[in-house]
């Protein structure tokens, strides 16, 4: 109760995390095939993916890098050595696109046009940020050492990094502003695949 005024004081609330990624702008609208966007699976997407390809303007100079990384909403952390050129670049903030790809199945038709894949993608735009913390570097690392090597622990199976091991890693934080999802799954699609007098064959293959 607040003596001044007699009113009961609100209670305060822990502040809010991170928005989880979502379509915001036209930049990440799905132009073709739009059925196939699926933004409720970005999260899902981002957090199950392995590889990343990151995109920015170097000198007037496109750049493309693939990159093992960690998410956790709203950021996706990359981590090199201190002369990695494309985590450099991403310390002043500049825009910055990350593309992660699981191709899941070839489908082949029974006409050229019509020969598929089965995919689950993510686009993410957003601002890079340097990570010079040395314990929110292991945080992040530990972390992302765990995802792709489940059950791993120091020290009973690896030695931790050192400080200095980790002073001497660029660690940049991949602030997303705004994502796009989209997938494809299923059989062949192509006009006469479900003919069976049509020569050809039509099949799914996994990768």
């Amino acid at each position: 109760m607040n003596e001044t005024t007699g009113r009961r004081d609100p209670i305060p609330t822990a502040p809010s995390g991170p928005a989880a990624p979502a379509p915001r702008t036209d930049r990440t609208r799905i132009r073709r095939h739009p059925d196939r966007a699926v933004p409720g699976r970005i999260e899902e997407l981002l957090r199950s993916g392995l590889v990343a390809h990151v995109a920015c303007v170097e000198d007037g100079e496109p750049r493309l890098i693939p990159f093992l990384y960690h998410y956790e909403t709203g950021h996706i952390y990359l981590h090199g050595s201190p002369g990695n050129a494309t985590l450099r670049s991403l310390r002043d903030g500049r825009s910055v696109v990350v593309a992660v790809t699981r191709l899941d199945e070839l489908v082949a038709s029974k006409t050229a046009a019509d020969h598929s894949a089965n995919y689950r993608s993510v686009v993410a735009y957003g601002h890079g940020r340097e990570i010079a913390d040395i314990a929110e570097k292991r945080r992040v690392l530990d972390a992302m050492t765990e995802r792709y090597f489940p059950g791993r622990r120091t020290p009973r199976d690896y030695a931790p990094a050192s400080d200095e091991d980790l002073a001497r890693i660029e660690l940049t934080d991949v602030v997303v502003d705004e994502a796009s999802a989209k997938m494809r799954e299923g059989g062949p699609m192509g006009p006469h695949d479900a003919e069976p007098d049509f020569p050809g064959s039509a099949f799914v293959r996994p990768v």
